[in-house]
């Protein structure tokens, strides 16, 4: 399995796209969904959790996945965004998150057992991350990613709104990579593993909207524009569900990796 892929931007818009994600920080918080137990269970089976291991969150967002990890183990987070960070200290306040980026951790060498990604790694300068990590993580530790995706196959209703987000995003979109080739093409880390569940997210009306309007490529968009495209998506929801539908299965394919460091070989 090539695990999942990550689309890619060019230089300008990696960057433009990426800062967007501050206007739209309260957004992305009622909109964006969690992760599944399944999950962190893959985790935790490859070692991640073991009591008092420190772990990094970074790119935390507004703490989707930090407030997840469990309690015995030391958190940190970072988060180059001021507006993010100020989302994640409502919702995570137990965990400090600090001002970085996954190219300048900003932590001494050996710090972590485990750094882990939630659904940010095509923002990063791929391999210049991957070699930070590892510079940030002790021996015997290991990089984590995941991702949620939209499982249409699991609601026919769904392909509607998936649509209305490939058109929004078609003309950013500069192209796709397998994670876990890029992964295993860093010598830090060794073969990588992945888990794929199922599952049901339940929200909104109001939470999918949000979802939509918390995507990079709706939210550089001029308020006009972001209307048309949350006008679109909520008549397509309600031309599948109802006008009056309340509450809403949202079906997730959420793909996990899980790749170790590598020791440095001696001299």
């Amino acid at each position: 399995m090539s695990g999942p892929t990550e689309p890619e931007f060019s230089g300008p818009d990696r960057v433009r796209l990426a800062q967007s994600f501050g206007a739209t920080a309260a957004a992305y918080e009622l909109g964006r969904p969690e992760y599944p137990d399944e999950a962190l269970t893959f985790w935790d089976d490859c070692g991640a959790f073991e009591r008092d291991n420190v772990i990094l969150d970074l790119a935390a967002g507004t703490g989707k996945l930090t407030r997840l990890l469990p309690m015995i183990c030391n958190l940190h987070a970072v988060e180059p965004l001021a507006q993010m960070r100020a989302e994640f200290s409502r919702a995570v306040p137990d965990v400090e998150v600090l001002d970085g980026t996954a190219e300048q951790i900003p932590f001494s060498a050996g710090t972590f057992d485990a750094v882990l990604v939630g659904q940010a790694f095509h923002w990063f300068d791929h391999q210049v991350a991957l070699d930070e990590i590892a510079r940030v993580l002790k021996p015997g530790g290991g990089v984590g990613m995941i991702w949620n995706e939209d499982d249409v196959d699991a609601a026919p209703w769904l392909a509607d709104v998936v649509d209305e987000k490939r058109a929004t995003a078609a003309s950013t979109v500069i192209g796709e990579h397998p994670v876990v080739e890029i992964i295993d093409a860093n010598s830090g880390f060794g073969p990588a593993e992945t888990f794929e569940c199922r599952w049901e997210h339940l929200t909104s009306v109001e939470g999918v909207l949000a979802d939509m309007l918390s995507r990079s490529y709706v939210s550089v968009l001029p308020p006009d524009e972001q209307l048309t495209v949350l006008t679109r998506t909520r008549q397509a929801i309600e031309r599948h569900l109802g006008s009056d539908v309340e509450t809403i299965s949202y079906p997730y394919r959420t793909t996990t990796i899980w790749s170790p460091l590598v020791a440095a070989t001696p001299a």
